[in-house]
């Protein structure tokens, strides 16, 4: 898949969600984490930290090598991750497995450099293959080695302020160069009301 084209473009249905801005304009997007990096997350000088590199790709694109990521979702529960119209609820398993079940809000200047939209589904085609036998979407991926997966998912990076709502699985991605803290700890708060407990 090329750079900047959409599941979407080529007759998939997007999942609903969307960039959530405040009144004032700023990014709001909701991160879950275990209760045991609370602490650490929320203390002064700390924050999200960007430990997963962004051009494990094969061919990644210039302006990502040397980046480093962390991720959150546009809503508090997407519909995506229990109720994908491909996927079902394999997203919502995921999250309970390997991320956690604490809610973090996450508020940003818009800004805030490194804000991008990618599309999950390239990677849970290959999740949904290896749990549950077949390819929902039906991309044509080489499930065994993930290299074109990994290239169709930094592809579809969509910077946040342009996003349209056009992917499967929006995932927000905020990048910087090298590891270390993407997001400081006072633009994050605990959420109050927690999907997941």
């Amino acid at each position: 898949m090329n750079r900047g084209l959409c599941l979407y473009d080529f007759g998939y249905k997007p999942d609903p969600g969307h960039v959530e801005l405040t009144d004032s304009g700023n990014v709001v997007f909701y991160h879950y984490t275990r209760e045991e990096h609370l602490d650490k997350i929320l203390a002064p000088n700390s924050g999200l930290f960007a430990r997963r590199q962004v051009d494990v790709c094969p061919n990644p694109p210039q302006e990502f090598k040397g980046y480093f990521l962390s991720e959150g979702f546009l809503e508090t529960l997407p519909l995506w991750l229990t109720d994908s119209p491909y996927f079902g609820d394999l997203g919502i398993e995921m999250v309970r497995k390997y991320i956690g079940n604490i809610l973090l809000r996450v508020e940003l200047p818009f800004s805030f450099q490194g804000l991008f939209v990618a599309d999950y589904a390239h990677v849970l085609e290959e999740k949904y293959f290896s749990s549950r036998g077949s390819t929902p979407l039906n991309l044509g991926y080489n499930c065994s080695s993930g290299r074109e997966i990994t290239q169709a998912y930094v592809n579809s990076y969509i910077p946040a302020k342009k996003y349209n709502s056009a992917h499967i699985a929006p995932l927000m991605q905020v990048i910087r160069r090298g590891e270390g803290i993407v997001i400081p700890s006072e633009y994050i708060a605990l959420v109050s009301e927690q999907p997941l407990r």
